[in-house]
Parts: structure tokens; sequence; C-alpha cells
């Protein structure tokens, strides 16, 4: 996929407008809230790497129901077209399920067939701040959303 992920935080208000808006709304929507202080965390193309070392298969193919892929990409798919890009929302209270499965997670123990060390180490740091922030986000009383551009 190659492309690059973030996630935001965002209180309940918003996700209620963004639900309602296309994908060019949703991106803008995304940038001012970064502009104007929101906590975000950038996966940059590293989230489709994670999702593969967690679950086994392409973020493509996202496993409903598995708190670790929707770790990655997110809980409630938005319905905006293709060529605007990928956005999900992890309420709040699913935050809490997804940061208890990341937690029994043993990164050592994750097959990543044959990756360089690098990048191991890597998408493990990832992991750890993706953990860092729904922890955040859960204290906070916030929502996550998702893209992908």
């Amino acid at each position: 996929m190659g492309m690059l992920g973030q996630y935001v935080m965002v209180d309940e208000d918003t996700l209620e407008r963004m639900m309602e808006m296309d994908g060019t709304e949703l991106m803008g929507t995304l940038e001012k809230l970064i502009e104007g202080g929101s906590a975000y965390y950038d996966i940059d193309k590293l989230w489709e790497e994670l999702h593969v070392a967690l679950t086994g298969v392409s973020a493509s193919e996202p496993v409903e129901g598995d708190p670790l892929s929707e770790a990655v990409v997110g809980v409630h798919v938005f319905e905006v077209e293709e060529e605007d890009g990928y956005f999900t929302c992890t309420e709040h209270d699913e935050l809490e399920g997804i940061i208890t499965a990341m937690q029994q997670v043993d990164f050592g123990q994750l097959k990543t067939g044959g990756v360089a060390e690098e990048l191991r180490a890597a998408l493990q740091g990832e992991f750890a701040g993706l953990l860092d922030f729904y922890g955040k986000a859960l204290a906070a009383g916030k929502h996550v959303i998702f893209s992908v551009a």
C-alpha cells in the first residue's frame, strides 16, 4: 500500500461531525485538528507491515473482531471514495479491549519471517508508540481516527 498512516484523537462532537463528511472534508478536518494542536500519532508507511506482523495478513484484509487488526486499521470504516483515502474510527469504549490485547503481545515471538532486524526494531517502536497513544486517548476520553493517504 505504501501510503502514510496517521492516528488523531477527537472528541465526541468532532466525531459526529466527521461522520457526515466526504473524504476530502475528512482529510481537511484532520489536518486542521493537527495544526490546532490535537494529539496525533504518525506511523508513516509502517502501518501495513505492523498489521502483517500482528495478524499474519495484509491490512487490505482487516480481520473483523480481532483487536490487534483493529489496533492498526481501526474499527469502523468511513464510507468515502477510494481515491479520497481510507478513514476509520475507533470509539473510546473500544480502546480498552484493544489496549489489553496489545499489552499481551510478545513482540519477540511475532512471525515477521525474515524481516531485517532494523525493520523489526522499527515495528516494535511503532507498536510501543501506538500503544502509548491509545492509552492517552483512553485516559482523555477521546476517540481515534485513523487515516491513510
